[in-house]
């Protein structure tokens, strides 16, 4: 354990070895190179010396900003970031942050220091994305390292933002891809397997999505009333309150969703409850709920799962010579065949999915099926000639 000066040149730098196992630190001088200055570092290092055989040696004390100090590094803010949003997040995706920052921020910027990331950097480290990740996981990823950045300009009130003209062109969207009338015919008229038999028209006919729809239990449904109360979803193995306050609503059943409900019931209706906890919204919390839950998977007696139910929907669809879609394209499928009906307002449909207004069922669900469309010139001309 020492410490040295390095003269190469006029450029002039402090080494120390601190501890056997640790390696060498350099510090480079931003002095101008005079003989003065030539001595001032020799004491300096000879100082350094002496403060780390009697370990009483502080690196930031005589390089504040050495990016070899850990509060120099983008891993400190890393720590920071991750111990933040820990509670501020659902646990769903506060996974989803904490595998972009170790498979993308943290084996690249982890020992950087901040002050040294500049835009042409990032767009670079983009540029080599490009090549392996998708346009919105970019886009997450570079998100992640501003908010990281942020902290440290915070805290250093440092007003220059590399990622202030970062732009990451996004592809469009995807459109929605409904099933058509005849489609939900071939699906419905197949032969499935028995525990999914009655979720297929409930798919279709409640605008559910399937976080929802596996988390619905026969305490939230009132087949007199021909209501459900949608209080909960199903995330990654967790049940948790709705996506948002908005979403936490209650649903009219159509007629075809009511039936296959009381059919399920005979099946599901008197079967032992379960004791769950359900996350609140403030992501910590949990609150216990004792539910009997309506679509169970009979193989391994507990309720479905997002994955198996994906396993099952791609092999029916198949078997019923369908041209394979997702099965959220259920929900799609609720909110476009009621627009092509042509009997009900944008503002019910938009109420059943719990949206706040009608702008995302005219973004999203106002595709029309074209062979479905009511014929509605026929509609307007018998209405003129009455």
């Amino acid at each position: 354990m020492s410490a040295g000066l390095e003269v190469r040149g006029k450029s002039m730098r402090i080494w120390m070895k601190t501890h056997p196992l640790e390696p060498v630190i350099k510090e480079t001088l931003n002095w101008s190179f005079t003989p003065e200055n030539v001595e001032k570092a020799k004491k300096m290092a000879e100082l350094i010396k002496l403060e780390i055989e009697l370990d009483q040696f502080s690196l930031a004390k005589h390089f504040p900003n050495s990016r070899h100090l850990k509060k120099n590094q983008m891993s400190y803010y890393i720590a920071q970031y991750k111990e933040m949003i820990r509670w501020e997040v659902a646990p769903s995706t506060f996974d989803g942050y904490y595998s972009h920052l170790k498979k993308h921020v943290t084996p690249r910027w982890a020992k950087i220091h901040p002050k040294d990331i500049d835009t042409a950097a990032v767009k670079k480290w983009i540029n080599e994305l490009k090549e392996k990740l998708a346009p919105k996981t970019i886009r997450e990823v570079i998100t992640r390292l501003a908010s990281i950045h942020e902290l440290w300009r915070q805290e250093n009130k440092i007003p220059y933002n590399p990622f202030e003209n970062i732009v990451i062109k996004q592809l469009d969207n995807l459109e929605p891809d409904p099933f058509s009338k005849t489609e939900i015919s071939m699906i419905l008229g197949t032969m499935a397997n028995q525990d999914i038999q009655n979720l297929l028209p409930c798919i279709f006919w409640t605008g559910l999505s399937i976080s929802e729809q596996i988390s619905i239990a026969w305490e939230d449904i009132n087949l007199e009333k021909g209501t459900i109360q949608v209080n909960r979803n199903h995330v990654k193995g967790l049940h948790k309150v709705t996506k948002n306050r908005r979403r936490k609503r209650e649903i009219k059943l159509l007629q075809p969703a009511i039936q296959a409900l009381r059919r399920q019931y005979a099946i599901t209706g008197n079967r032992y409850a379960q004791v769950v906890n359900v996350l609140q919204r403030d992501n910590r919390t949990y609150k216990q709920e004792r539910l009997h839950f309506v679509w169970i998977n009979q193989e391994y007696d507990r309720p479905f799962n997002y994955y198996e139910l994906r396993y099952i929907w791609r092999r029916h669809l198949k078997k019923a010579s369908v041209r394979y879609r997702g099965i959220n394209q259920g929900r799609h499928t609720f909110a476009s065949q009621l627009l092509s009906s042509g009997q009900v307002p944008p503002e019910w449909i938009a109420d059943q999915l719990g949206h706040s207004d009608t702008s995302m069922i005219y973004k999203h669900y106002g595709k029309l099926i074209a062979e479905d469309i009511p014929d509605y010139l026929t509609k307007i001309n018998n209405y003129i000639n009455q």
